[in-house]
């Protein structure tokens, strides 16, 4: 619908004929009032710009007009401004807009905080990377890429909920305000203005940033952020109703030299600078008839979505500066309630599912997908927020870019369309990991490990893994997993492993040696999976080992080919919110090994270990951890390759790696962490000054060395960072020795159960 409304100096004859032909196009509500006589007041454009977090700076802006009693005849908006807009638009009043704003946990939308716990156990266990979550795709011998850094699913979460019953509504005019977003065509470099379609999708494309979120396609075009076109769609206001614009903008002040300085910083501001100049060039179209609001940001920058209160509070703040100027667009209170009537407000309801159907999928087996939903159903009363659920718990499967939904057919037969979309860098998927550690004694150990998944080789959803590692533990290993049933709840899992370790043996406290041990191995597991949070395997496995002296006393003795077979009962249970440096949940992992001469092994013996570590969150955002941990031999002598070490900055920081060797330990540690600086609050990376007390006492030391209990004190610094987690730790132990220890990434193996815990 389109109007506009005679701004030249026209004869009156003709501004009357105009007026009276926009009045006819334009909605009733805007266009007349309560009493039908024609509207004499200006058709108000809105314009919201782009800001990322600094948009939510409109909500206060909206709640204000709301207060002076201000209809607006069409919304238009760009980015965070489309997002607001639409909902706007959509007939949710400002108040509502504000609750419903404040209730989102930005930490879990857009720092992915509480995704791990909704993830499936066996991704949990196997798909830890500590440096980084960057995974790219080997497709048609083409290396390919995701489309943006940060995954959108729960941002499009969130807009879908804000704007679940205009959703019905794809043509953007028959909105309770006629609404406009603006995106950015990646194909042509053309602004694109969406008038139709699905709202919720034409929200995502407005604020999709290259490179941090993935584009959205649509009708042939590869739609992204509309800032870098029209930041402050003025122009597209007036063409949609606007006699009068009120525009609603953020500023920012201009960064300082020496800000400036690296390359990454000035990409950043390339952008904001293109951003900037086309968005001075609407302010500059502004005439005496509109209202232009600027609203001072401070500090605050586009990725601070936990100062949303306070962007909300700084629009307030601006457009009350402007209220005289706002004033003269007001109506009286009770033409102002009939307006606001006339959009049809109504609050979110459950709705009644005729149906469900899964569609778009290619690889994935629908099945399986229909399996992972709790709420939704056929003949099921459902809420918008129930759906979500579901949605989220498809998405946490770790096999799709996005789930999209719809609610399509009559009223009283509504079809809920669930559309899962495949990761297109796929089914070849590679990812790398490294880790450092150096040691006081001069020691610098290095890990560097590729992974290759290739994903639903089979319509069970069978997966094909292999690794490589180099450095001090160097491993090649392939494998299948390959689950049984559709909820992917039993599965079958071969193993094929070469390994070679780097061990230290000391005597008293004194490395004596350094051993190469290899040992190579064909292992089957046959488990089951308990939902996101438990697995039990029982497994048989046939190979052999050997070691040599790489340096050391030549007397010592070596250890020829041997043959070793057992069998092995594992269990694990995590609800961690990360792997590394967690803040809160449980880990327990234990397991049992019986060797013998069954498939002619050669070794005779039985072990028994168990772990369990809890985290929690206590007051201010500090945390505390609570380790335990044992291992007892039953019979027989434990090789080499099954030995337990203790030592290292993980377990006695005041002790080097495997400087206790054993058949059997017990462990006891607890670290209270002081949170000391912010590096994201929404994906919850913080410093953590630490302060840790360990207790343990390894037994039937090789070095034949009396058993005794042994108490540690260590302080640390650590942390999860974009490069990975660090920790910087100073530890003593009561047996005189003292250790500096570093590590950066993925943790080197120390020689224990313990080791699963990290």
């Amino acid at each position: 619908m389109r109007c506009c409304l005679p701004r030249s100096r026209f004869s009156a004859l003709v501004a009357l004929c105009g007026a009276i032909v926009c009045a006819a196009r334009a909605s009733p509500a805007a266009a007349q009032a309560v009493d039908g006589s024609p509207a004499t007041r200006p058709h108000v454009a809105l314009v919201l710009a782009g800001g990322g977090a600094k948009g939510a700076a409109h909500i206060g802006v909206l709640r204000v007009l709301d207060e002076l009693h201000i209809p607006v005849d069409c919304v238009v908006g760009t980015s965070m401004g489309a997002l607001v807009g639409a909902v706007y638009a959509s007939g949710i009043p400002p108040p509502d807009i504000e609750s419903a704003v404040l209730e989102v946990d930005w930490g879990r939308v857009v720092g992915g905080q509480g995704r791990r716990d909704r993830m499936p156990i066996q991704r949990k266990l196997t798909a830890a990377t500590y440096t980084n979550s960057f995974e790219v795709g080997v497709r048609k011998r083409q290396l390919l890429m995701p489309g943006g850094l940060v995954g959108a699913q729960e941002i499009e979460q969130v807009i879908r909920a804000l704007v679940a019953r205009a959703r019905q509504t794809s043509d953007f005019d028959q909105l309770p305000i006629p609404f406009r977003a603006v995106a950015t065509d990646m194909l042509h470099g053309e602004m694109v203005v969406l008038a139709n379609g699905d709202l919720s999708q034409a929200m995502r494309a407005s604020m999709a940033l290259p490179g941090v979120f993935a584009p959205v396609e649509r009708d042939g075009r590869i739609l992204s952020d509309g800032g870098m076109m029209r930041n402050l769609p003025v122009d597209i206001g007036r063409t949609l109703c606007g006699d009068a614009v009120i525009a609603v903008w953020m500023s920012s002040p201009p960064p300082k030299p020496e800000s400036l300085e690296s390359a990454l910083s000035l990409v950043t501001r390339s952008l904001d600078v293109m951003i900037g100049a086309n968005e001075r060039a609407q302010i500059e179209s502004l005439t005496p008839r509109d209202v232009g609001i600027e609203v001072p940001m401070g500090t605050m920058g586009t990725g601070d979505f936990e100062r949303v209160p306070e962007a909300i509070a700084l629009g307030r703040a601006a457009a009350e500066m402007r209220r005289e100027e706002l004033l003269k667009f007001a109506v009286p209170e009770d033409e102002y309630r009939a307006w606001a009537q006339s959009l049809g407000r109504a609050s979110a309801a459950e709705t009644a599912l005729a149906d469900v159907r899964i569609v778009g999928a290619d690889r994935v087996e629908p099945e399986y997908v229909r399996a992972q939903l709790e709420n939704v159903a056929p003949g099921a009363s459902v809420s918008t927020t129930e759906i979500a659920a579901d949605v989220e718990r498809v998405y946490a499967l770790g096999d799709f870019e996005r789930v999209e939904y719809a609610l399509t057919g009559p009223e009283d037969a509504r079809v809920l369309e669930i559309a899962p979309v495949e990761k297109p860098w796929g089914p070849n998927f590679f990812r790398a990991d490294l880790g450092l550690a150096a040691y006081e004694a001069g020691d610098m150990f290095a890990i560097l490990r590729a992974d290759h998944d290739r994903t639903w080789v089979n319509s069970r959803g069978g997966r094909w893994h292999n690794a490589l590692q180099l450095g001090r533990q160097s491993i090649a290993t392939t494998d299948f997993y390959q689950p049984i049933d559709v909820r992917q709840r039993f599965f079958v899992q071969p193993i094929v492993l070469f390994q070679e370790n780097r061990e230290d043996v000391y005597l008293d406290g004194d490395r004596v040696a350094r051993y190469d041990v290899r040992e190579a191995y064909g292992h089957v597991d046959f488990g089951a999976n308990f939902g996101t949070r438990a697995q039990v395997r029982l497994g048989f496995r046939r190979g052999s080992y050997d070691a040599t002296i790489d340096t050391g006393i030549p007397a010592l003795p070596e250890i020829d080919r041997t043959n070793d077979a057992s069998m092995q009962w594992r269990v694990s249970y995590d609800t961690r919110d990360s792997v590394a440096l967690p803040t809160h949940g449980s880990f327990m992992a234990a397991r049992y090994v019986r060797s013998g001469d069954w498939l002619g092994g050669d070794e005779h013996y039985s072990v028994i270990e168990s772990v369990f570590t809890k985290a929690m969150q206590v007051r201010g955002g500090d945390s505390l951890n609570l380790v335990l941990g044992g291992a007892n031999e039953i019979d027989g002598d434990l090789p080499i390759t099954q030995q337990i070490e203790l030592g290292g900055i993980r377990t006695f920081p005041g002790l080097r790696p495997g400087e206790l060797r054993g058949d059997s330990y017990w462990f006891a540690g607890t670290e209270y962490g002081w949170r000391v600086a912010e590096l994201s609050p929404l994906s919850g990376r913080a410093i953590y000054a630490g302060l840790r007390f360990q207790a343990g006492e390894m037994r039937d030391r090789i070095d034949g060395t009396p058993e005794e209990v042994l108490y540690g004190i260590s302080g640390s610094l650590g942390g999860r960072t974009p490069l990975g987690p660090f920790l910087l730790s100073l530890g003593y132990v009561d047996n005189g020795s003292w250790q500096l220890q570093f590590t950066l990434g993925r943790p080197v193996a120390e020689g224990s159960l313990l080791d699963a815990i990290q």
